[in-house]
């Protein structure tokens, strides 16, 4: 009897040194934690991670990347109604996800420090499970645009996390909500009039100057396509058309600058006076130097870069305009639009400066960027030409890459005034030229040896599902 007592006893206190102990905890920590991205060339990307462990004291001596394993699914955001209304064969509109994925992420490095352990992921063109948009798409139209996506991210441990008094703990992640993005967060949605934009300020717009102001004109793929895709994020998220403005050094070479991004419902061309009436709207209520007003677009976007520019002639000290979508094939594609004349186009007197890639499948360069400078060459414009980078031949805008005369697109773009409509390229400015980059002015197509891959995960699926489907898809994400 005595020795069955005294297992029952020997047996309580076990178990409560068992319960007691964090290293066998029953019920593991719960770590919550953060999705990070950034915006790279050629899309918004989850690239970090960040746990937070404040409430554990965490040998931080003993943490590594093996430790984690990190799996991730993402989703549609749409409702069974939706789905079935512009999604599949047999629905109105036969739009298709391409998009979506599930797989593992790897992490290329760590580090824990102020109560966080920080995954850094790998985030390279080959990897496909990163990208926050979904491209959907319809293969017999060609027509395609980005859509934000439900992304659930599950991490599990290899082994307990280490604690510095010696012992061990178990834990369970929970994901937040949301995706933190620097760059976006800058930004400050708006509507007027029932258009959607985003805005930003810049951190120096109340010292008694007036400022520029940018506006940022979207390609096809970051439309709102007749309201199912009118997000007022993806004119962000889906390249570095907008954000790129926003940062350090395009703040600092235009002395800060106000930046406009708006997003079309449906087609650019059926908002010119929404655009305008905007416009006016941000000049009213801002510090906004009006004889530096800058316009800026790619693709559809500088469809209506050019549109803008022909029937406001008197409002844009400066027009950068990216493998401008202005030919009829891609007029039809996208909507009803109405094609730019060459009369319209000579009557141009606004400095402008075309960008584009020779290898362009999507907006032909002869039809395009090509068709445009031979209509100005007389005026002045300024012709970059790549020899690759297909249609995503804005990246080179996005990072300030064309170059004339020693000095770079930005910079040419900042010294334009309203009132000095065809200034000419200041020689004395030393700009490096990137390496293995050459930009020309006029039309010619001089190889520009660069040496650039642009991969994204609905390019990929995209031109998975084009040879399933044995359709030709000639119009690329983000067009």
């Amino acid at each position: 009897m005595i020795k069955k007592i005294l297992r029952s006893v020997l047996s309580i206190l076990f178990l409560t040194m068992v319960i007691a102990s964090p290293a066998f905890a029953l019920e593991p920590e719960t770590i919550n934690f953060d999705l990070q991205s950034t915006v790279y060339d050629d899309g918004e990307a989850i690239d970090t991670i960040i746990l937070d462990i404040s409430n554990l004291d965490v040998d931080e001596t003993k943490i590594n990347k093996e430790m984690f394993n990190i799996h991730v699914v993402s989703s549609s955001i749409y409702t069974a109604e939706q789905e079935a209304e512009f999604f599949g064969t047999n629905s109105k509109h036969g739009l298709q996800h391409t998009g979506l994925y599930e797989g593992n992420r790897e992490i290329e490095s760590i580090e824990v420090n102020d109560g966080k352990i920080i995954l850094h992921l790998v985030t390279n063109s080959e990897v496909t499970c990163k990208q926050t948009l979904d491209f959907t798409a319809n293969f017999t139209t060609e027509k395609g645009c980005n859509s934000l996506m439900k992304i659930d991210y599950t991490i599990t441990l290899n082994e307990p996390l280490p604690l510095k008094d010696g012992t061990t703990v178990n834990a369970v992640f929970n994901q937040n909500q949301g995706i933190k993005n620097d760059e976006i967060e800058k930004f400050t949605a708006g509507i007027h009039n029932d258009f959607k934009y985003q805005f930003y300020t810049p951190q120096n717009a109340n010292d008694g100057q007036k400022h520029p102001l940018i506006v940022w004109f979207h390609g096809g793929g970051e439309s709102g396509y007749r309201g199912l895709h009118y997000n007022n994020l993806s004119q962000l998220k889906a390249n570095r058309g907008a954000v790129a403005f926003v940062s350090d050094e395009a703040q600092e070479i235009f002395d800060g600058a106000y930046v406009l991004a708006p997003q079309t419902p449906h087609e650019w061309s059926e908002n010119l006076d929404d655009a305008r009436a905007l416009i006016d709207y941000i000049i009213q209520n801002n510090n906004i130097d009006t004889s530096r007003i800058y316009v800026y677009g790619c693709s559809a976007g500088g469809y209506m870069a050019l549109d803008m520019v022909v029937h406001n002639p008197n409002l844009f000290a400066a027009a950068v305009v990216t493998c401008p979508a202005i030919d009829q094939k891609n007029i039809n594609t996208y909507g009803q639009g109405r094609e730019i004349t060459d009369d319209e186009i000579k009557s141009i007197d606004t400095p402008i400066w075309l960008v584009q890639s020779v290898d362009d499948p999507t907006v032909k360069y002869e039809e395009s960027a090509l068709r445009v400078y031979n209509l100005l060459k007389d005026k002045g414009a300024i012709l970059s030409t790549y020899e690759t980078g297909g249609h995503s031949s804005w990246i080179y805008t996005a990072n300030n890459d064309p170059v004339y005369n020693g000095e770079h697109v930005w910079q040419w773009t900042a010294r334009q005034l309203l009132s000095n409509n065809q200034p000419q390229p200041d020689s004395s400015v030393a700009v490096t030229t990137p390496e293995k980059t050459t930009s020309v002015k006029t039309g010619d197509t001089t190889s520009s040896n660069i040496y650039i891959i642009i991969g994204s995960a609905s390019t990929s699926i995209l031109a998975y599902y084009a040879l399933k489907n044995s359709k030709t898809i000639k119009n690329r994400m983000y067009n």
